[in-house]
Order: C-alpha cells, then structure tokens, then sequence
C-alpha cells in the first residue's frame, strides 16, 4: 500500500517537489518578514512618523501576499496528495488575498501621493476589493471560478473558470501594471537612492511574476512553475530594507530634532554665563512646586567680587563666576537646583534638606571656593557668604526673603561662613 502521508511525498525527487520545497521555505520568510513590517510599522505610529499611514497600507499589502503564499502552498500540498476536496478552498483564499492585496496597494499609492487623503475614499477601495474577492467564492459558469472541480498537474493546480475568469485576471495584470508604473515613476523622483533602487527591484519583480502567473492561469505558460511566491518574498525582503532605511533616518533626524530643541530649551532656562538655571527657571519651578514644597533656599553672595571686577576687569570676574558655579554644580546634589539669580549672587534650591544638611552643604561650597585657582597673584582670596531658609509654609518668596536676610547676617559675622534663618 503507497504511502500518501506529506512527509512521503515531500521525500521525493522532481521539478514538483523542488518547487513545493521553495514555496515551503518562501512561506516561512514571508510570515517572518511579515512580522518585522508589522513591528516597524507599529514602531512609526509611536513615533508618529509622517510615514506611519503609508506604512500601514504597505504592511496590509504585504499581510495579504503572505496569504496569497500560504493558500498556494496548501492547494499544492493538496494537490500532491490528491486530497481534491482540499485544493479549492485555499485555492480560493490566494485569489481572493491578490485582489485585497491589489486594493492595499491601491490606497499605498494614494496616500503616498495625498498625506491627507479621505478615509472613507480608502475604505470605498478596500470594501470594492472585498466584494470582488467574494465574487471568487461563488460557483457560476458565468462568474471567475465556474464549480468547485480543478484540474491537477503535479502540485499545480487549475481551477474551472467560467465567462469573467479571463477578465478577471486582464484586470489583474491591468491593476498591478498600473500601479507599479506609478510606484516607479515616483521611485524615479527619489533620485537614484538606495530606498530607489530597493523600491525598484521590489516592484519590477512582483510585476514580472504576477504578470506570468496570471498568463499561466490562462494557459500561456513561460516557465514550469509558478514565480509570484518568490517574487513576493524578494517584494517583502526589499521593503523591509526600505522601511528599516526609512525608519533609521526618522530616529537620526528625531535624535538631532530633540538635540536642537534641548538647545534651545536650554537657552531659555540657563544662564549664558555661568550655565546655571537662570531666575525665571528657579522662579517658575518653585511655583510649580506650590505649597508641597520641601527643602529650603540657600542665597550666596560672592565677597569682594567688585575689588574683582574693579581691579582686573570683567573678563577676570566673568571667569570667576564660571569657576564658582563649576563648584556649585558639583557640589549639589540629586534633586537640587542652582540658579545665577543675578550678579554674583546665587541661589539654591536644596530639595528635601533641613538645616543641619543645608549647613553642610553650604560648608562644602567654601571650601570648595577657597581651592579655586585665582590664577593672579594679588587677587583676593575668593569667599563667599550664605544664608539659608527652610521652607515650612510653602511660600517661597518669603522663604526667600529670610534667607536674604540670614545672608545679610552671615556678612555681619565677618563674612565667609552661613548664617540659618530662624
């Protein structure tokens, strides 16, 4: 007794079985490529990629060649084990998944050429196409597929077309003309790119092989096997290239996008100077904070700095300030915030700190100014004077009113130390 059973028959040798190996493998690459379209895709609309549409349309193509490719391959694996009650159904499915396929390509094209073309015109394309592929399913010598009965050669599988078969592939092989001509005339215009060269391969291909396909069906057969699975696969492999291309240079130029907006935010919120945070920012971020502010405000006030400005001049005292917000900066911890709030004044935002941390901090900040390298011999020794105000109420400004004043204290005690408001 034969055996009949898949793995018998896909043991053998010949033209058939080779070809049903190819499809096998082609099948598994094309759901593979599949899924990476699909991340890609998904990958633009969270980016809210211009493209994202676009890439929607070409994924949903490339969804229904998958099942063009998967119908075809279960009809042949019917039609190797003389299963005819098998063969029809995903026979069927491959037509209908051509002409839903057609149809995504259709609306590709219509919304690469009009970003903000009407929905309702792409879903009329894609309702049109459906309604077409149903016709499919219907048995009628006057229709595509005229009864369930096919003719088997082979793994080749030759449905009973009635009276609008050969129209039906005419209009075919008319639509994937069409579109891939427009496709390549708009490929053209990207001017001989590496997405140019990989959109053309792709297209020509499943021009090509559609074209012979749908002349096989009619019985005009150039070679002995059918080529669109490949072509689709080749299709799938040069539009991943394209959209991985597409979607590394959105991630470049969202990367110098974000790059130049952080400039600019950075602009708006620090100091030229000294590169701290400037007032508004301090000002604004404390407003933002409100009444569940925790913390305190530590005021600085540079000691001598006009002998500074006086006898050296303001490039040396520029260079100062640079140096002491340097300290500043280093000194501070996760969470506060230092601001240049005007001349060679400062002041901190100390998240979080009480005053027995504030004052270690703020013993840190001298010591960290006294190793500051004048860099002149007969420039006076840099020091600071500082007051802090824990916040208790949640009012800032006023909290900021207590600091200036423990300040004004500090420098009353000889300056170069900190004073804590009460």
């Amino acid at each position: 007794m034969p055996d009949h059973t898949p793995s018998a028959f896909l043991a053998g040798a010949g033209t058939d079985t080779l070809t049903l190996w190819l499809n096998i493998m082609a099948t598994g690459a094309a759901v593979a490529l599949l899924v990476l379209l699909s991340v890609f895709t998904l990958a633009l609309y969270l980016y809210r990629d211009r493209e994202a549409q676009a890439a929607l349309h070409f994924t949903l193509a490339n969804l229904f060649a998958t099942m063009y490719i998967t119908g075809d391959l279960v009809s042949r694996v019917g039609a190797l084990m003389g299963d005819q009650d098998g063969v029809m159904p995903p026979y069927r499915l491959a037509l209908g998944a051509v002409v839903m396929g057609l149809a995504a390509l259709l609306c590709f094209h219509r919304v690469l050429r009009r970003r903000n073309e009407p929905r309702w015109r792409l879903a009329g394309i894609y309702t049109v196409g459906a309604l077409l592929a149903g016709l499919i399913w219907v048995d009628h010598p006057a229709l595509i597929i005229a009864s369930d009965q096919a003719t088997i050669r082979g793994t080749h599988v030759f449905a009973d077309y009635g009276t609008a078969g050969a129209p039906f592939f005419a209009f075919c092989m008319v639509m994937v003309t069409a579109i891939n001509w427009r496709m390549l005339r708009r490929a053209r215009r990207a001017g001989g790119s590496l997405a140019w060269w990989l959109t053309v391969i792709g297209f020509a291909l499943v021009f090509l092989t559609g074209v012979h396909d749908a002349l096989r069906e009619l019985g005009l057969e150039w070679l002995p096997m059918s080529t669109l699975t490949p072509g689709f696969v080749v299709f799938q492999l040069a539009a991943l290239a394209a959209m991985v291309i597409h979607y590394s240079r959105t991630l470049s130029e969202r990367t110098e996008t974000d790059h130049q907006l952080r400039h600019l935010a950075d602009k708006a919120t620090r100091d030229p100077l000294s590169g701290l945070f400037n007032r508004a920012f301090l000002e604004n971020h404390l407003d933002q904070l409100g009444h569940g502010a925790r913390g305190g405000l530590l005021f600085i006030d540079l000691d001598h700095f006009k002998v500074v400005n006086d006898r050296f001049g303001h490039v040396r005292g520029d260079a100062l300030l640079r140096a002491v917000a340097q300290r500043i900066d280093d000194t501070m911890r996760d969470g506060d915030i230092a601001c240049r709030w005007g001349g060679d004044e400062f002041v901190v935002y100390l998240a979080d700190a009480n005053p027995d941390a504030a004052d270690s901090i703020a013993r840190r900040l001298l010591d960290a100014f006294q190793r500051i390298t004048p860099g002149e011999q007969d420039l006076p020794p840099i020091g600071a004077s500082m007051g802090f105000a824990e916040l208790i109420d949640g009012d800032w400004r006023r909290t900021l009113r207590r600091a200036d004043q423990a300040l004004y204290e500090a420098k009353d005690q000889g300056r170069g130390g900190v004073a804590i408001a009460s």
